[in-house]
Order: structure tokens, then sequence, then C-alpha cells
């Protein structure tokens, strides 16, 4: 008899826990959505993150706050939203970034242990100032070949995704390049400008400016794609000639992560509004104001696909001795 009692006592509180679950999510949001972004106001990420939030609120019912939590290589943010309660009121403004933050060790989370939203980034462009004597990548290539390590190229910091880019053409060709770090792609842009390097690898998007200017001369997309820049012409594709800059599958990428034990039906409904928030005007608007290309990816498919990229740079990084710690430390693969 008291068994009896015991276990309908146990049934009636999983029902409720039950309804108590489908009654949260479906007055989800009942209140503002925290969306920490891991970089500072201003840039690719965080306008990115503030369209995408405006997109979504419309979808969603409800407000999202966007803040800015930056330091530690997004470890800051990354540590903000994992120490909250994972019921889908923080999200992580994300990046590229963080895929090395694993093995870097500015936060014990890693690519499996999110779910990630893919808004929009920008291809990869090698350039050169405009009174360069490359006048293709060929020329440039061919150069360096002769002569290793004789053209230096500029790009953000180590392990940054344009160094990554710079290293995958070298590889693919068959060359040495010479890799010349600087702060972010700004001071990189100044090192081209002014002759310190031969050329600089960074964003298309971020690139723009000097390129419609007559600054800076493309040569070539480190990309799979040529590139058809407005009023200018067709960026050819470094692919097309060295396919295997694939082996080093870094691309920029820009959108939003939440924990991925995030209860599923808050996730049912947070995918769905990304979906439509992909189709808003202000999303849509990303490719004119920032020459991003539009991605759309989330769940399994994003997954897999930054997996690829945490372990190859992981593992590139370890080579380089930026990484201290083999990867396979943290349970990362070797491609």
């Amino acid at each position: 008899m008291q068994s009896r009692k015991w276990l309908k006592k146990a049934v009636f509180v999983a029902g409720a826990m039950v309804l108590s679950s489908s009654a949260f999510a479906q007055n989800f949001p009942s209140r503002p959505i925290d969306l920490s972004v891991w970089a500072a106001a201003g840039g690719g990420t965080d306008t990115t993150n503030r369209y995408l939030a405006q997109a979504m609120e419309k979808h969603l019912g409800g407000k999202i706050n966007v803040s800015n939590r930056t330091g530690g290589g997004g470890g800051v943010a990354m540590n903000h939203v994992w120490s909250q309660p994972h019921d889908g009121y923080t999200w992580l403004g994300a990046s590229e970034a963080q895929q090395i933050v694993k093995v870097m060790e500015f936060h014990n989370t890693g690519t499996k242990d999110w779910r990630w939203y893919i808004v929009a980034g920008a291809p990869g462009v090698i350039s050169v100032r405009a009174d360069s004597p490359y006048k293709s990548l060929d020329d440039l290539i061919e150069a360096t070949r002769k002569n290793p390590k004789s053209v230096k190229v500029g790009h953000c910091p180590i392990g940054c995704v344009w160094h990554m880019k710079a290293l995958a053409l070298g590889q693919a060709a068959g060359v040495e390049l010479n890799y010349i770090p600087y702060d972010g792609s700004g001071p990189a842009h100044m090192a081209g400008l002014t002759g310190e390097v031969d050329a600089v690898v960074t964003g298309i998007a971020e690139q723009a400016e000097f390129i419609r200017a007559g600054k800076l001369r493309p040569l070539a997309m480190i990309e799979m794609k040529p590139f058809e820049f407005p009023k200018i012409g067709m960026i050819p594709a470094a692919g097309a000639k060295y396919p295997d800059i694939q082996k080093i599958p870094a691309r920029q990428w820009l959108g939003m992560a939440i924990p991925k034990d995030t209860p599923p039906e808050i996730v049912a409904k947070v995918d769905a509004a990304f979906v439509k928030a992909m189709d808003d005007p202000k999303v849509q608007s990303l490719r004119s104001e920032r020459m991003f290309e539009l991605y759309g990816e989330y769940g399994d498919a994003a997954e897999k696909s930054l997996q690829k990229m945490e372990d190859a740079m992981s593992w590139k990084l370890y080579e380089l001795g930026v990484a201290k710690k083999s990867p396979d430390t943290f349970g990362i693969a070797k491609p």
C-alpha cells in the first residue's frame, strides 16, 4: 500500500514537472533575454548581433538586450553566459574566435558544448598596395618560390582567422611566406599601405574602403569562390589553383550561441525565430552595409562545420607554439 502511494506521488510529481516545463516553454520569453557579445562595440560581431537581436525580437515576442563583455579572448562573455541558468535567457554573441578558446585555455568549453547560430561573415582576400610590383597572385607566389620568406604578409594576431587564411594560402601553394602579425586588421592595413609589408590578408569588408579608393589592389580571394566587388569587378579565387587551402577550414563567421543543454522546447523556439530573422531586412542589409555573405546555419550543421574548424585551428596553433598544451589534452581530434 505504501509503495503504491509512493508511486502515485512520483507519477504526479513527474507529470507536474512536464506540465511546468511545457508552460515555461510556452511562455518563453517572459522576461528580457541577455545577449552578451564577446567583442567590442562597433565591430562586425557586435553589429551582427545587434541586427540579429532586432530581427529575432519580432518573432520571439520579447526584448533582447545586447551588452558587450570583452576580455579574456572571449572567455569573459563565455563564462558569464555559461554560469547563468541554461534556460534560454542568456545568449553569447559569438564569432570564429570561439573555436580556439578551449585550446588557448580561455574557457573550458568548446564547440561541442554550445548550439551555434551562424549569421554571416566576410570572405578573406589578399591585397597589395596600388604601386606593388605584384600584379597577380601568380607574381607574388613566384617571387616567394624563388626567394623563400622574401614576401612579407601582414595579418591580425597569430591564431586569428586571417592569419590562418594566410597560412592556408602559403601551404597550399607550397611556398614560405613571411607572416607578420599585427594587433588587428587596422594596423595590418596601414602596414600594407605604407609598404611595411608586401601584402595584407583580412576580410573583404574590412578592406572595402581602401579597395574603392584605389589604395589597395586585391590579388585573390583566399576562398574557393571568386567575389564580385561592386564597380571594381571579379576578384579571382585562389582555391581554383590551390584547392588545398581547404585543409585549414578557417572562415570568418559572426552570430550567436546558447548552451547545448538548453531545454529542447526553448531551443525549438530560438531555432524558429533565427530562421525567420535571417530573412529580415535588417539582417539582409548586412550584405550591402558590410559586404558579408549570409549563411543562416544552425544546430547540427553548424556544429559539424565549426568542429572541423576547431580541430584544424587548435592543432595549427599547437604546431606554431601558440597553444601550450596538445589539443588532445582537451579532447580535440587531430584532422
